[in-house]
C-alpha cells in the first residue's frame, strides 16, 4: 500500500487531497516539521528524503518527494479521474502546475509568513509588501484566464485545477484580503475547496 509521510498541516495535505479525489488508499505516517525534535530530522526519515522536508511517499518501493511531482505521478499511475485524456490536456496541466509552483507560490509563502504566520515582532513589512507586488500580476493572469474559461483544465475541473487549488489552499484558509481583488479566481477557489473530496481532505488538516 502507498505510504504517505508528513503531517497533514503541511504540503502532505496536497497528496492526501489527491488521494481522496482519485480513490487511492494509503497509509499515513505522521512526520513533524518546524517543532523541537521534529521527526523530519531523524536519520530514518532523512534516508527517505535527504531534504528532510515533507511529504514523502513510498509506493511499493518507489520513494519520492516534492509534492507536485508526487501528485502528477500518483494521478497518472492510479488512473485518477482528474488525469487529462489527451496531449493538449496534459500540456495545459503542466503549464499551470509549473506556473503555480514557480510564479505564485514563492511570493505567496513570503506574504503569508510576514502577514499571517510569524509572530508580529518577526514580521518584516517590506518583505510582505514586495511579495504582494510580485503576486498581484500573477493573480491577474489567472483571473483573466477564468474570465474566459470555467476551469483551468478545460470544460471540467481536472488536474490543472487541482494543481492550482492545492497550492492556493493556504490563501483560501487564511482568507487573504488580496483574493477580493480577483472575484473570478476567488469564486473558482471557493468552489474547489468545497468539492466533496476537498472537504474530506480538509477534515484531516483543519
Amino acid at each position: 500500500m502507498l505510504k504517505l509521510y508528513g503531517q497533514y498541516r503541511s504540503r502532505a495535505f496536497r497528496v492526501a487531497w489527491l488521494c481522496k479525489e482519485s480513490n487511492i488508499p494509503y497509509e499515513h505516517h505522521n512526520v513533524t516539521i518546524n517543532v523541537e525534535g521534529a521527526t523530519c530530522k531523524e536519520p530514518w526519515y532523512a534516508a527517505l528524503n535527504p531534504n528532510q522536508r515533507v511529504p514523502t511517499i513510498d509506493d511499493d518501493g518507489l520513494v519520492m518527494w516534492e509534492s507536485a511531482a508526487i501528485n502528477l505521478y500518483l494521478a497518472e499511475k492510479y488512473n485518477s479521474p482528474l488525469w487529462p485524456q489527451d496531449a493538449a490536456g496534459k500540456a495545459r496541466m503542466l503549464q499551470w502546475a509549473f506556473y503555480i509552483a514557480n510564479d505564485v507560490e514563492p511570493p505567496m509563502i513570503t506574504l503569508q509568513r510576514h502577514r499571517h504566520m510569524l509572530p508580529p515582532e518577526q514580521r518584516i513589512a517590506k518583505l510582505a509588501d514586495e511579495a504582494e507586488q510580485q503576486i498581484l500580476p500573477k493573480m491577474k493572469v489567472m483571473e483573466e484566464y477564468l474570465a474566459k474559461n470555467r476551469f483551468f483544465s478545460g470544460k471540467d475541473w481536472g488536474m490543472a485545477d487541482f494543481m492550482v487549488a492545492s497550492v492556493c489552499y493556504s490563501m483560501w484558509f487564511n482568507k487573504f484580503p488580496l483574493l477580493e481583488k480577483f472575484p473570478k479566481f476567488k469564486s473558482w477557489l471557493d468552489a474547489s475547496m468545497n468539492r466533496p473530496m476537498a472537504k474530506e481532505a480538509r477534515k484531516l488538516r483543519e
